[in-house]
C-alpha cells in the first residue's frame, strides 16, 4: 500500500506503469486497481516471478493458494508486460524505444549486496528520470530510516543528483519490518505532498491506508535530517549506499 497508493494518487494518468522489480507480483496487484491499461514489470528473478505467477506448478496446495490469496494472480493480468531481465540494462531498450510512463514504482530489495548498488545510484535514477512523464511521479523502497537512517537519506540526496525536482520521504511501522521508509518524486509541478494534500480521499480505497495516515508518514521527527550535509550521493562505482547499508546492519548487531 504505501510503496505504491501515494504514486499513483499523486500521479495524473495511471494508463502506462512501470514497475522495476516486484517480481512476487503484490505491488503489481495494487497497481492494477487503479485500471492501467499497461504495466511494464522488470526482475530478474525468473524463478521467483514462476513461483508467485503459477504457484500450483511450484508449491504444494495449500500454499499456493495462499500466495493465489496474495496477490490475485497479478502476474497474469494480459494488461502486465514482465520482462525477465537485468533493470538496469532494461531501461536503455526501453530508451531507445521512446516509452514513457506516467508513473514508475521501484520495489527492490534493500541494498544489501553490492550488485543491488548500481540501482541505487544516479545513474540509474537519472535514466528512469528520463522515462517518467513530466506530470508523473516515482515511488522507491528506501530500507528503514531507524535501522539504516543514513542509507535511507543517501537515496534521497541521490534521487535529487539525478534531476528530480521534489524528492521527499516518508516513513510508517510495517507490521512484518518495523519502521520502514520510501522515497518519493516529481520531476516538475507541485510536490508528491502537494498533490496529495489537494485531494479529497485517495481515488482507491484501502483495508487500512486513508489519505490523512498517508500525509501524516511525510513528517518526522525533529533534527532527523541533521546530518545530512555529511552524507554522500550514491554516484555508480561507489558503492555508498552498499557500504552504508552494511554499516548500519553491523552496528545494529553490535558487529564492528
Amino acid at each position: 500500500d504505501y510503496l505504491v497508493a501515494p504514486v499513483l494518487a499523486g500521479s495524473a494518468r495511471h494508463d502506462n506503469i512501470l514497475i522495476i522489480g516486484g517480481g512476487d507480483g503484490l505491488a503489481l496487484r495494487d497497481v492494477l486497481s487503479y485500471q492501467p491499461k499497461s504495466v511494464t514489470l522488470i526482475d530478474l528473478d525468473s524463478e521467483l516471478i514462476n513461483i508467485f505467477q503459477s504457484p500450483n506448478k511450484h508449491l504444494p496446495a495449500r500454499l499456493a493458494a495462499q500466495i493465489v490469496d496474495i496477490n490475485q494472480h497479478s502476474l497474469q493480468d494480459k494488461r502486465v508486460n514482465i520482462l525477465r531481465d537485468d533493470a538496469f540494462i532494461a531501461i536503455n531498450n526501453l530508451l531507445k524505444s521512446a516509452q514513457v510512463f506516467d508513473a514508475i514504482i521501484v520495489d527492490l530489495p534493500d541494498p544489501s549486496h553490492p550488485d543491488l548498488n548500481k540501482l541505487y545510484s544516479v545513474n540509474f535514477y537519472a535514466r528512469l528520470e528520463q522515462l517518467l512523464s513530466g506530470d508523473g511521479l516515482i515511488a522507491i523502497q528506501s530500507t528503514s530510516p531507524y535501522h539504516a537512517k543514513n542509507s535511507f537519506i543517501s537515496i534521497g540526496k541521490t534521487l535529487k543528483a539525478a534531476n528530480f525536482l521534489h524528492v521527499q520521504q516518508y516513513h510508517d511501522n510495517v507490521p512484518s519490518f518495523g519502521e520502514w521508509g520510501w522515497t518519493i518524486a516529481a520531476k516538475m509541478g507541485a510536490s508528491p505532498l502537494t498533490r496529495l494534500k489537494q485531494l479529497d480521499e485517495l481515488p482507491v480505497k484501502h483495508k487500512w491506508l486513508n489519505l490523512e495516515i498517508l500525509k501524516a508518514a511525510f513528517i518526522f521527527p525533529n533534527n532527523f535530517y541533521r546530518n545530512e550535509d555529511n552524507i554522500d550521493v550514491n554516484i555508480l562505482g561507489s558503492h555508498t549506499i552498499y557500504q552504508l547499508h552494511q554499516k548500519a546492519w553491523q552496528d545494529q548487531q553490535g558487529i564492528n
